[in-house]
């Protein structure tokens, strides 16, 4: 699996921590065969001279430079040019975690135009009950040449959003399953994502910025101003 997110340096030093933790982590999975990572100038003139260029595993790093934070189809459109790989977008504080008796379950998206949307563990490895889950989705693994194939001429402007934004879940599954025909599948039970941001801090506050919230995940409609309505739950689930 080659993993694609972005990198930063946070100006908090416990952010900071967290964020070359769950790199470090993944570097040091056997099944994680690369990680891509969007970086600004500043950050990668940085990265170059950081404890990272002597890891054991640091030919697994591919720096790509990207002025801002990418959007949703910038990471779909590199992921899928990949040449037959299974790629997983995500944020740059998430670590992987799966069994080896698990690992059929990446297997089994080569060719296939099924995509995994995985709901996130906490660092101290709680997770949302399912009676109250509510569609969150921070990981999303797919096979490079399926995808390729499956959006020539397609607009991706539904989901030209930052990874941050609020809702951006509900379009992306709209996005798939009605636009592009995947079956999506949640099987965060097996293939763990570990969410490491105990320390809170962010990059933006969405009430100081102005962002409006896209959309919302719920079996039925909702008199709010909620962006779009999503009718598909993905449900975790073991396959």
């Amino acid at each position: 699996m080659d993993i694609i997110q972005s990198f930063y340096y946070s100006s908090d030093n416990i952010r900071q921590k967290e964020i070359e933790h769950a790199l470090n982590s993944n570097l040091n999975k056997d099944f994680v065969k690369g990680i891509h990572l969007f970086i600004e100038e500043k950050d990668y003139d940085l990265f170059i001279k950081s404890v990272f260029i002597t890891h054991e595993k640091y030919n697994k790093i591919t720096l790509v430079k990207f002025e801002g934070q990418p959007k949703y189809p910038d990471l779909f459109k590199y992921g899928s040019e990949l040449e037959d790989r299974l790629s997983c977008i995500c944020n740059s504080d998430i670590e992987f975690s799966i069994e080896n008796t698990d690992i059929r379950l990446l297997e089994q998206l080569h060719n296939n135009k099924v995509i995994y949307f995985l709901t996130r563990h906490e660092y101290d490895m709680s997770f949302p009950l399912i009676t109250n889950f509510g569609g969150s989705h921070d990981a999303f693994i797919f096979h490079s040449n399926t995808l390729r194939s499956t959006i020539n001429n397609i607009d991706f402007s539904f989901i030209n959003y930052i990874q941050n934004t609020s809702g951006i879940e509900a379009l992306l599954t709209i996005f798939f399953i009605e636009q592009l025909n995947y079956k999506i599948f949640n099987p965060c039970l097996q293939i763990k994502i570990i969410h490491h941001h105990q320390s809170q801090v962010r990059l933006w506050n969405r009430t100081a910025v102005g962002q409006k919230i896209v959309g919302y995940t719920h079996p039925s409609p909702l008199n709010v101003n909620w962006g779009i309505h999503n009718k598909h739950m993905l449900y975790p689930c073991r396959l």
